[in-house]
C-alpha cells in the first residue's frame, strides 16, 4: 500500500476510532451538566416517583455519582389530595446493583397524619408487588423523628431488611441502641405469604420492653391523643389479615398515664383522674370476636353520681347511696380498680381496690362506695352507661363488640370473557 494511502488510511481511523467517540463523550458529560438537562431528568424521576408511590414529589436537586448510585436531596412528599406534607428527608442515598438495592435515609421527618400513607405505600406498593421485590432491599435511616401536633418520637439508628423468599417475601425492622438507656426500641417484622391461592400478611411489633408516647401516632389514630400527652404503651402487637378482615392480637401490652379528663371530655359522664389499662390476653376481629383479659387502676379519680347509678343499675355495682348522694357534684378523689373479663358479649367485672375486702372497686371518703358482685353483663351495657352515646362510644361499638355473622357465601363472585372481537367500523370518536 502506497505511503499516502496508509497515512489517509490512519487518519480515518484515528478520527473516527479516537476523537469522535471521545468527542461524544465529553459532549454527553457538557449536556449532561446543564441545567436544562438535569432539570429534564429530575422532572423524570419525579413523575416516576409519583406514579409508583401516589404520592407528590418534590426533590431539589438528583446527582449520580457513579453507575446505579444517586444522591438526592431535600425530598418531600405530600397527599395527592389534601396536599399536606406527609414527610421530608434531608438526604437520600440509592444504590443499584445486581443483586441488591440500598437506600439511606438521612434525617427523614415523618407526619404523625401520613403513617396511613406509609403503611398503604410498604403493604400495598411493595411487598403485595411481586415485581418490586425480586432483589433484596436494605434501608437505614440515620435520626428519624415522627411528629404530631401533640408529641413527637425520634428514633436512631433505624434500619429494616427487604428478603424475598420461595413461599412470599419478609420484612425484618428495628430501631433503637440497645445500649443507650431509656431509649425508646422497637422491633418489627412482616411477612407477605403468597403460597395460598389468596394472598395474607402477618405483622408483629413490639416495643422490646419500652414504653412509646401514644402522641405521637395521635394523627393516625384519633384515640390515642384521646389518651392524653403523658400516655404511653408498651407491649407487642400482632396482626394478621384473613379473608374477612384482620385479626389482632395483643400481647400482655400497658397503657401508663391515662388521663380520664381527656378521655371522657365529649362524653355525657366525665371523670377526672389518672389510669393505667394493663392486658393479660386480647383477641378482637373487628365487628366479630373480642377475647379480653385485664385490669384497670386509676388514682386522684372524681366522678359524679348519675354515674354511679348508671353503673349501678347497668353492671349490677353495688353502691354505698349515703357517701354517693352525699358527694352528688362529684366524689372526692380516690381510686379504683378493676379487672374484667369480655368474651365476645358479656363482661365480668371484679373489684380490686381493697385486698382486705372482696370486691371493692372504688374507694373514696376513706372506705368504699363501690362493689362488684361478680356477675356476668351484656357488653352493650357499657355503652348504655354513658347514654345518649356519643360518636366516639359509637365507634368503639361498632369495632370491639360482635356483630351478626356475615352470610355464608358458596364461593367468590367470578367473572369470565368468552369471547373477544376486534371493533371495525363505526361512527368515530373525535375529541375537541
Amino acid at each position: 500500500m502506497h505511503e499516502r494511502t496508509q497515512r489517509a488510511v490512519a487518519r480515518l481511523l484515528f478520527v473516527f476510532c479516537c476523537a469522535v467517540p471521545t468527542s461524544l463523550v465529553v459532549m454527553t458529560v457538557l449536556v449532561t451538566w446543564t441545567s436544562w438537562y438535569q432539570s429534564r431528568q429530575l422532572a423524570k424521576l419525579t413523575y416516576q416517583l409519583g406514579r409508583e408511590t401516589g404520592l407528590v414529589f418534590q426533590i431539589d436537586s438528583c446527582q449520580q455519582i457513579a453507575p446505579g448510585k444517586y444522591v438526592l436531596k431535600n425530598v418531600r412528599m405530600s397527599d395527592p389530595e389534601t396536599g399536606r406534607n406527609i414527610a421530608k428527608i434531608r438526604l437520600i442515598d440509592y444504590l443499584h446493583d445486581e443483586d441488591r438495592v440500598g437506600i439511606w435515609l438521612h434525617q427523614p421527618e415523618l407526619q404523625s397524619a401520613g403513617l396511613g400513607r406509609a403503611w398503604s405505600l410498604i403493604h400495598d406498593r411493595l411487598i403485595s408487588a411481586p415485581a418490586h421485590t425480586v432483589l433484596p432491599i436494605q434501608i437505614i435511616a440515620s435520626n428519624l423523628n415522627i411528629h404530631s401536633r401533640t408529641g413527637s418520637l425520634p428514633l436512631k439508628d433505624v434500619s429494616a431488611t427487604v428478603t424475598p423468599e420461595s413461599t412470599g417475601v419478609r420484612v425484618i425492622a428495628s430501631a433503637g441502641d440497645t445500649s443507650t438507656p431509656g431509649e425508646p426500641l422497637l422491633r418489627a417484622s412482616l411477612f407477605r405469604d403468597r403460597s395460598n391461592p389468596l394472598p395474607s400478611t402477618e405483622v408483629v411489633f413490639s416495643t422490646d420492653g419500652t414504653a412509646l408516647p401514644c402522641s405521637a401516632i395521635a394523627e393516625y389514630i384519633p384515640a390515642a391523643e384521646m389518651l392524653g400527652p403523658e400516655a404511653h404503651f408498651s407491649g407487642s402487637i400482632t396482626a394478621r389479615q384473613q379473608a374477612d378482615g384482620w385479626v389482632y392480637e395483643l400481647g400482655n401490652p400497658t397503657i401508663t398515664g391515662i388521663e380520664l379528663s381527656r378521655l371522657t371530655q365529649d362524653l355525657p359522664h366525665r371523670v377526672i383522674g389518672d389510669a393505667e389499662l394493663h392486658l393479660r390476653r386480647c383477641l378482637i376481629q373487628p365487628g366479630r370476636r373480642v377475647s379480653m383479659i385485664g385490669s384497670l387502676r386509676a388514682t386522684e379519680i372524681r366522678l359524679g353520681y348519675p354515674l354511679l347509678a348508671s353503673m349501678r343499675d347497668r353492671l349490677g355495682l353495688i353502691i354505698d347511696e349515703q357517701a354517693a348522694i352525699g358527694s352528688s357534684n362529684a366524689t372526692p378523689r380516690g381510686i379504683a380498680a378493676i379487672d374484667f373479663e369480655i368474651n365476645d358479649a358479656s363482661i365480668q367485672l371484679t373489684g380490686v381496690c381493697d385486698a382486705a375486702q372482696p370486691g371493692v372497686a372504688i374507694y373514696a371518703h376513706s372506705r368504699p362506695i363501690a362493689w362488684t358482685d361478680g356477675g356476668r353483663s351484656d357488653t352493650q351495657q357499657i355503652t348504655a352507661i354513658l347514654d345518649p352515646p356519643s360518636s366516639a362510644v359509637s365507634s368503639w361499638h361498632q369495632i370491639f363488640l360482635p356483630a351478626a355473622a356475615a352470610p355464608a357465601i358458596a364461593s367468590r363472585p367470578a367473572g369470565e370473557i368468552r369471547s373477544l372481537r376486534r371493533a371495525s367500523g363505526g361512527p368515530a370518536i373525535r375529541q375537541h
